[in-house]
């Protein structure tokens, strides 16, 4: 409340010396036609009968005939609205000037002047209301000069911690970070991109569809070695390398073995297309689950980890399978329907019977019977003499077909001139229009690569996998996104902050602030630029008190207690207990005379009007209600004063500064 009192107080005195000025038609007549108002037209002419510098401002240019002398007795003007003024454009002759000629409509005044003035008059207020202020007032008001001091130290205290305190807040609320969480709903993909670039490591958006299956968002795509969409797998070829040839023993005769080794090779490649597609359909069903949207890269990174392992595991499950069926046809030890592992004979047994024999058949240096990889060059067969006459580059037979074929090489079908000498071997000699492999293409394989290493990578040359980003987004169906992010307090939560807290803060620190001041000070006791003048203003007050006593032998350096008693306040005293010394010599430090017996009588000639003592005591309950409520009333009141008025000179200067107008007043004289 003493605040506000104090705000209230001081609109006002600024308020009074404005009105004041605004008002004020005299000036200080420096010069002739000295410079007094923003009007050019306006000028300061001396008053007859004031002080040499005492002048007032109007109209420079009136007509002189129609003017009035003054009386020249009294310099006084008996026309009603004029003063007598000395105007230079009237020969300096003593006229009876009008009054309306003077007004502040004609004459602004300048505004360097008003603040000036304004200035003048406010600094030595304020600084008085500065040195006398005080919030910590007694009720009723004190007249004790140590009590009146320590209210004024306790009202700076105040200010110093409040002001501090006010800017520890306002640093505090202004530059500490806070974390703010902010909800965006159903967001399209552009609004996730936007968002991921800027918040990456808080953004969080939980999807709607947390289960996905593969195709909706990624798709495998594949090419195969050009020898299975190649002429050397179809029919016609097969039948024509094996159109005609000679029944013979000779194992490694290329007419023997090679139809079924080429319609081996386009089994494989059926065999590999059908395993990829089977395994396709079990990846694509197969599900992608996420809480919330992937980003970007993530989802990338993981889309081809899918694929990867999908072609190693596809890759591996048919080389396992591929190796499994050898190892068993070798290790049942079947017949090759080609008879190229064993040669059958018929024999007779013991008791002349006819039975069948199987020999094994070796290839160079290797037999059949302990391993079925042997294999060896395979060959054209000269019909007559059963001797070598034409090798096929790359290609092998052995104890069987499949395992023939599979170290083998297509090298041979890679160039034209093989293919046209193979023609030339065949029996009979059937030409064909038959065009090698083209070598130019893009492969991951070589020439001299062999059907086992095809294999082995599922006679794939490349993988093409798409990942459909925007495919998953729109499957997942976020709900929402939420991010977080550091920002500073808004000034209007600042603001709120600070009043929130200013109204605590000002009554716990009018709470302990007296306190924390009458700690470090002995109740009426002084130091000062003597020891006799502070103590003759010094009382006996802490001495009368003896909790006063003992808190003093705390403070004592070293604090040694003794037991040291009171003043007894309850004797009876012509003095009270904040008597000062001084005037306590004043009167000889008499408590009373010898002359006992006339003390009755003194006091009845005294005749006592009142006596006045004063305690120290906190605010009630009430106090503080009461506080809080006057507060809030006194503000209103303020805020109601203070708006219209500032509203109405904001308007009226700006009409002023629009429409300066200089007025023809024509003056009638009667």
């Amino acid at each position: 409340m003493n605040t506000i009192k104090i705000h209230c107080h001081i609109f006002f005195i600024i308020l009074s010396i404005t009105v004041q000025i605004k008002s004020q038609k005299i000036c200080k007549k420096t010069s002739q036609y000295g410079l007094c108002s923003t009007n050019s037209a306006c000028g300061c002419f001396h008053v007859v009968g004031a002080n040499n510098n005492t002048g007032i401002c109007g109209f420079r240019w009136p007509t002189c005939s129609r003017l009035v002398l003054c009386n020249s007795s009294d310099n006084s003007c008996s026309q009603p609205d004029t003063t007598c003024v000395r105007h230079p454009q009237c020969n300096d002759l003593a006229v009876c000037y009008p009054v309306t000629m003077t007004n502040q409509s004609i004459c602004p005044p300048m505004k360097r002047l008003v603040l000036h003035t304004y200035v003048c008059r406010l600094f030595p207020t304020l600084k008085n209301y500065c040195l006398t202020f005080n919030v910590f007032k007694s009720v009723p008001p004190s007249t004790d000069e140590h009590e009146l001091k320590n209210q004024l130290i306790s009202t700076r205290i105040f200010i110093v911690l409040l002001i501090l305190s006010l800017t520890i807040l306002l640093l505090y609320t202004s530059l500490a970070n806070i974390t703010k969480t902010i909800n965006v709903p159903t967001p399209t993909l552009t609004k996730y991109e936007q968002l991921y670039s800027k918040y990456s490591q808080t953004l969080t958006c939980p999807c709607k569809q947390i289960s996905i299956n593969y195709e909706k968002f990624l798709s495998i795509e594949y090419t195969f070695h050009q020898v299975c969409t190649s002429f050397f797998i179809t029919d016609d070829w097969i039948s024509y390398i094996g159109m005609s040839y000679e029944a013979t023993f000779a194992n490694i005769n290329f007419q023997w073995t090679s139809p079924n080794a080429f319609q081996a090779l386009g089994a494989f490649c059926e065999l590999v297309e059908s395993t990829i597609n089977n395994s396709l359909i079990q990846f694509n069903s197969s599900q992608y689950i996420t809480a919330s949207v992937a980003s970007s890269e993530l989802f990338q990174l993981q889309a081809r980890s899918f694929v990867k392992q999908f072609m190693s595991s596809t890759t591996n499950t048919f080389v396992l399978s591929l190796n499994t069926i050898r190892n068993s046809t070798h290790g049942d030890g079947l017949l090759s329907g080609l008879l190229t592992n064993y040669k059958i004979t018929v024999g007779t047994s013991v008791s002349n019977e006819p039975i069948v024999l199987g020999t094994p058949v070796g290839y160079s240096k290797c037999g059949c019977i302990s391993s079925s990889r042997c294999i060896e060059q395979s060959s054209f067969l000269n019909s007559l003499s059963n001797m070598d006459s034409f090798d096929v580059p790359g290609f092998y037979t052995g104890c069987y077909v499949i395992e023939a074929l599979l170290q083998s090489t297509l090298q041979c079908f890679y160039h034209q001139t093989c293919i046209d000498d193979l023609q030339i071997y065949l029996s009979p000699p059937v030409p064909m229009d038959v065009t090698a492999l083209d070598s130019l293409l893009p492969s991951q394989y070589s020439e001299n690569s062999t059907i086992e290493y095809l294999l082995n990578n599922l006679m794939i040359e490349e993988w093409n996998s798409t990942q459909l980003y925007d495919q998953y987004y729109n499957e997942c169906q976020p709900i929402e996104c939420t991010y977080t992010t550091e920002t500073r307090n808004s000034v209007i939560y600042i603001i709120t902050t600070i009043f929130g807290i200013i109204g605590g803060l000002i009554t716990v620190l009018r709470c302990v602030v007296p306190q924390v001041v009458k700690i470090f000070n002995v109740t009426g006791f002084y130091v000062g630029c003597y020891t006799t003048e502070a103590l003759l203003r010094s009382t006996l007050e802490c001495f009368y008190n003896q909790t006063c006593i003992d808190q003093l032998q705390i403070y004592l350096l070293p604090p040694v207690l003794k037991n040291v008693t009171a003043l007894d306040s309850s004797l009876p005293s012509q003095y009270s207990e904040d008597s000062t010394i001084e005037y306590l010599l004043n009167n000889l430090m008499i408590e009373e005379w010898n002359s006992i017996q006339m003390y009755d009588r003194y006091y009845d000639e005294c005749q006592p009007i009142e006596c006045t003592y004063t305690i120290n005591t906190r605010n009630n309950i009430l106090y503080v209600m009461t506080t809080l409520i006057g507060i809030i009333g006194g503000l209103t009141r303020v805020s109601k004063i203070l708006v219209p008025i500032l509203v109405k000179i904001i308007v009226y200067c700006f009409r002023k500064w629009r429409n300066t107008v200089v007025p023809q007043i024509s003056i009638i004289q009667t």
